[in-house]
């Protein structure tokens, strides 16, 4: 079993395909998800930079959304109402799926399995929370 950190592109030159065949990890997205919104990052991304976008990449883009989305909700530049609309984000469609952010200030959101299998990261199941 592994972490989000086996998304790094140089995981198998490191431990080697042998190794991590058949292991599992978890991570906030996968390029291989067929959900509308992954495609159309991953293929925005790609055409823009020529390579398959990160996880780092992805959650970049979901910060930048849910930015912009209290920014709009608040209605002003006052750190506040800022901070109140980023608090009360709810069913935000980002790049990886859906977040809302619980009384905590943690997004519940979406996380991906995938399986290495021949030195590929092969996307398994989208596991989605309870709400």
């Amino acid at each position: 079993l592994g972490t989000d950190g086996w998304d790094d592109p140089k995981i198998v030159d490191v431990a080697g395909a042998e190794a991590l065949e058949g292991a599992f990890f978890s991570n906030h997205y996968s390029p291989q998800d067929t959900d509308p919104n992954v495609v159309s990052f991953v293929e925005a991304y790609r055409k823009e930079y020529n390579q398959e976008p990160s996880a780092l990449a992805v959650l970049g883009y979901d910060a930048a959304l849910v930015v912009v989305d209290a920014l709009k909700r608040a209605g002003s530049d006052d750190p506040e109402k800022i901070r109140q609309a980023l608090a009360e984000t709810k069913d935000l469609q980002v790049g990886t799926g859906i977040i809302t952010m619980d009384a905590n200030h943690d997004p519940i959101k979406s996380a991906v399995v995938l399986e290495m299998k021949d030195g590929q990261k092969i996307f398994k199941q989208k596991i989605n929370p309870n709400k």
